[in-house]
C-alpha cells in the first residue's frame, strides 16, 4: 500500500474515531440529563402526580437503554466479521424419488355376454360385488332351449333318413336300370327275328290251309252243279222209279254238299298241319314272351331312369342333412352353455351391470335382474380383477426422462402401502384435462390384497435413481444464475462463489458432482444477505439443523441479555413502586405515546 493510500486510511480511522467519541459523549450527556430528571422526580411529592412522572422515569429509561444498546451494537458491527451460519459437504447415500398420484385399475378385466339367447332365472351378484373364480353368477331358464334341442334333433335325424332313403332309392334305380338296359338292344333284335320266324310258319300253315279250302270249294262247287243236274233230270222226270232213283241221288248230293260245306266251315287239318299249327304257336309263346320282356325293360329303364338322382342333387341332399346335423348340434351346445350359465373366470370386482329395459324390476332403477330376456350376445356385466391391479398416473415432460420401466415403487393406497413397479410407459402424449400434454404410464402393484379398492386415489413415490459414496449438501443453498449453479464457501474467512456441477437429488439434499469435497463450509444463507467477498466467522450448524437462527456475534449476544435483563427489573421496579400493575401499564403506554410521536425524543435532547 502507497504511503497516500495509508495516509488517507489513517485520516478515515481518524475522522470515524471523532465521530464515534462525539456519538458516545452525546449519548453520555442524554444519559446524565435523564438520571437528573430521574432524581428530580424522586425528590418531588407523592400521589398520582408523582405515580406519573416514574412511568415518565422508566420510559425514559427503557428508550435510553435501546438507543445505548443500538450504538453498541453498531460500532462492534463495524469493527467485528459477521458470524454466519455454514453447514459441512458430506458424503453419503442420496436418493432421488418422484412422488405423485394415479387411479387404481385393474391389469384384467373382462365383459361378458349372454351366450345364448334366453331368460334370466337367477342372478347372484350387485355392483360392487366380490367373485371368485369359478362363481356362477348368472342362471338361466332352459325349457325353450331343451324344446329347440328336440326338435332340431328331430328335424335333423329326419333329414338325414331322408337323404338316406334317396340315396337307396337312386341307386336302386340305378340297377333297375342297368338290369333293364343290359342286352336289352339284343333281345329286341331276337324278337324281330322271331317275330319273322312266326310270320313265316303262319304264312306255310295259311298257305296249305288255303289249298285245303280251295279244295274242298272245288268240291263243293261240283257237288252244287252235280245237285242242279240232279234236280233238273227230277223235274224232267215222270218215271217214278226214275225218280226217286233221281231223288236217291239228289238225297246223297245233299248230304255230301253239307259234309263239305261243314268241312269248309270247320276246316280241319291235316296231322302235319296240326304239328305245323303247334310249331307255330310254340314259336308265337316265344315271341311274346321276349315282348314282354322287352316291354318290362322298357317300363324299368324309364321308371328307373326318373329316379336316379343327378350328382348336384345328391350334393344338395347331402349338404340339406349336413345343414340340419349343424342346427342341431348348435341347438345342443347352446342348451349345454345356457346350462353352465356364466361363471366367474378369474376373481375380481363386479364394477359394471349393463341395463336391460325388459327386466320386469326394471322400473325399479335398471340393470339387469331376474326374469329379463336377453339375446345372445347382449352385454351383461363386466368384472375386474383386484389381484392383478396397476395405478395410471400421468407424466409431464419435465419428469418423464426420471422414470423407467422396472423402478421400485411405494404405493400407498387407503392408508395401506404395496410394492410397485412401473411396467409401462406410453410412447404417445395425450392432453390432460387442462390441455397439457402428458405421457401416461402404469404401475403395477406386486403384492395386492383384499384392500384395495378399484377406483381410488393411490400416492406413489417412486424411486428414480440411487448413488452412494458421493458429495451432497442442502437443496436450498445451491443458486444459480445464467452460467450455471453454484454455491458460497468460506475460505480463510471470506466467502466465495464455488461453481457446481449438480446430479440427482432427493427432497432436502441435492448430489454434487464438481465443485466441492467433504468438510466444505458452505455458508447456510436463504436471506440473501451475504456477499461474495465479506469477511465472516463460519459458525458450523452441526445438529441445529438448516436455518436455526445463530446469534451474530458474541458482544451482541451479550448486549442483548444486559438489555433484557435491564428492561425486566425496570418492569418489575415499576410494578413494585406503582403497587397496581393497571397504573403502571397506562403510564407506560403513555411514555410509548409520546416516544412514538416524538415529543419523548425532543424533551431527552
Amino acid at each position: 500500500m502507497s504511503e497516500l493510500e495509508n495516509k488517507d486510511t489513517g485520516s478515515l480511522e481518524s475522522r470515524e474515531s471523532v465521530k464515534e467519541k462525539k456519538k458516545r459523549e452525546k449519548t453520555e450527556a442524554k444519559e446524565k440529563k435523564a438520571q437528573e430528571k430521574r432524581e428530580a422526580i424522586m425528590a418531588g411529592g407523592t400521589g398520582k402526580k408523582k405515580k406519573k412522572k416514574i412511568g415518565w422515569i422508566i420510559a425514559l429509561a427503557l428508550v435510553v437503554v435501546i438507543v445505548g444498546y443500538s450504538v453498541v451494537t453498531s460500532v462492534i458491527a463495524k469493527n467485528t466479521p459477521m458470524q454466519i451460519n455454514t453447514i459441512a459437504a458430506t458424503v453419503g447415500t442420496i436418493e432421488e424419488t418422484m412422488s405423485t398420484s394415479g387411479t387404481v385399475s385393474s391389469e384384467q378385466s373382462k365383459t361378458y355376454y349372454a351366450p345364448v339367447g334366453a331368460t334370466i332365472s337367477e342372478m347372484s351378484i350387485a355392483l360392487g360385488d366380490e367373485v371368485t373364480e369359478g362363481q356362477q353368477l348368472v342362471v338361466f331358464d332352459t325349457t325353450d332351449l331343451e324344446t329347440q334341442k328336440t326338435k332340431a334333433a328331430l328335424d335333423a335325424s329326419a333329414t338325414a333318413n331322408g337323404y338316406k332313403s334317396s340315396q337307396y332309392q337312386s341307386n336302386k334305380n340305378q340297377s333297375e336300370y342297368n338290369e333293364a338296359t343290359i342286352g336289352l338292344p339284343e333281345l329286341k333284335v331276337l324278337a324281330e327275328q322271331q317275330e319273322q320266324y312266326v310270320q313265316g310258319l303262319k304264312y306255310e300253315l295259311e298257305d296249305e290251309q288255303q289249298a285245303e279250302k280251295q279244295k274242298l270249294q272245288d268240291w263243293l262247287g261240283k257237288l252244287n252243279q252235280e245237285l242242279e243236274t240232279q234236280n233238273n233230270k227230277l223235274a224232267e222226270q215222270r218215271d217214278e222209279e226214275t225218280r226217286k232213283s233221281i231223288q236217291e241221288i239228289i238225297q246223297n248230293l245233299n248230304n255230301s254238299i253239307r259234309d263239305t260245306s261243314n268241312q269248309l266251315s270247320d276246316l280241319n287239318m291235316s296231322d302235319e298241319m296240326k304239328e305245323k299249327q303247334r310249331l307255330i304257336d310254340a314259336e308265337q309263346k316265344k315271341l311274346e314272351d321276349m315282348k314282354e320282356e322287352i316291354s318290362k325293360r322298357e317300363g324299368k329303364e324309364s321308371s328307373s331312369e326318373a329316379g336316379i338322382s343327378d350328382p348336384y342333387v345328391k350334393q344338395q341332399q347331402a349338404d340339406s342333412a349336413q345343414s340340419a346335423q349343424i342346427t342341431a348340434s348348435q341347438a345342443a351346445n347352446e342348451l349345454e352353455k345356457a346350462k353352465a350359465g356364466v361363471i366367474a373366470e378369474f376373481p375380481g370386482i363386479v364394477t359394471k351391470i349393463a341395463t336391460v329395459s325388459t327386466s320386469k324390476d326394471a322400473i325399479k332403477g335398471g340393470g339387469l335382474l331376474e326374469g329379463a330376456t336377453v339375446s345372445e350376445g347382449t352385454e351383461l356385466f363386466t368384472i375386474e380383477s383386484n389381484k392383478q391391479v396397476k395405478v395410471g398416473i400421468e407424466v409431464t415432460k419435465y419428469d418423464l426422462p426420471k422414470i423407467a420401466i422396472g423402478q421400485q415403487v411405494d404405493v400407498t393406497i387407503a392408508g395401506s402401502v404395496y410394492e410397485g413397479e412401473v411396467s409401462k410407459i406410453n410412447k404417445v402424449a395425450a392432453a390432460n384435462s387442462q390441455g397439457t400434454p402428458v405421457v401416461g404410464a402404469e404401475v403395477h402393484i406386486k403384492n395386492p390384497d383384499d384392500n384395495i379398492f378399484l377406483g381410488v386415489e393411490a400416492k406413489l413415490v417412486i424411486h428414480t435413481a440411487s448413488a452412494e459414496n458421493v458429495v451432497t449438501i442442502p437443496v436450498e443453498i445451491v443458486n444459480a444464475d445464467k452460467q450455471g449453479e453454484f454455491c458460497y464457501v468460506v475460505e480463510d474467512g471470506v466467502v466465495t462463489m464455488r461453481r457446481i456441477t449438480t446430479g440427482i437429488s432427493s427432497d432436502s439434499m441435492v448430489e454434487v458432482k464438481e465443485g466441492l469435497k467433504d468438510g466444505d463450509q458452505i455458508v447456510y444463507d436463504v436471506t440473501g444477505t451475504v456477499m461474495e467477498g465479506m469477511k465472516v466467522i463460519a459458525v458450523p450448524m452441526g445438529g441445529a439443523g438448516a436455518g436455526q437462527a445463530v446469534p451474530e456475534t458474541g458482544a451482541a449476544a451479550g448486549e442483548t441479555d444486559a438489555v433484557a435483563e435491564t428492561a425486566s427489573e425496570a418492569g418489575t421496579q415499576t410494578a413494585a413502586g406503582e403497587g397496581s400493575s393497571e397504573e403502571a401499564g397506562g403510564e407506560t403506554e403513555t411514555a410509548e405515546s409520546q416516544a412514538a410521536d416524538g415529543t419523548l425524543g425532543s424533551e431527552n435532547e
